[in-house]
């Protein structure tokens, strides 16, 4: 996937975010992000990808969803880095925010491709 799509995907599940290079006089916006920063942040998600399902990079960039679930995973990264919240849970499976829901959808899709290992010693 390009960057400018990278980009352009994760823009659009942040509702109301810009570019921090867009004419922003007539235009109503909720946070303005850098396109460095979200690439960097997609970075972040592709590792925890590969952590999640235990598959290399490679592997992981086969799968057929995994462009979506890394756009998904970016944006809640995004969301919850702008979106402090006091009572902020470890356990993931109890949603709290817009941010933690679009990780849990990403984790969902990628799940049927997680590698489990049995190791006895």
């Amino acid at each position: 996937m390009e960057e400018s799509e990278i980009i352009s995907q994760t823009l659009l599940k942040l509702d109301g975010w810009v570019l921090d290079d867009t004419e922003l006089a007539a235009t109503k916006y909720n946070k303005k992000i850098s396109a460095n920063e979200i690439i960097h942040f997609y970075g972040t998600a592709k590792d925890y990808a590969c952590a999640y399902t235990q598959l290399n990079e490679t592997q992981l960039m086969q799968l057929m969803s995994v462009d979506t679930a890394l756009i998904l995973w970016t944006a809640g990264l995004l969301w919850r880095k702008y979106n402090i919240r006091s009572n902020d849970n470890i356990d993931e499976s109890v949603t709290i925010g817009y941010g933690d829901s679009l990780i849990i959808q990403a984790k969902e899709m990628l799940k049927p491709s997680k590698s489990y290992g049995f190791y006895a010693y």
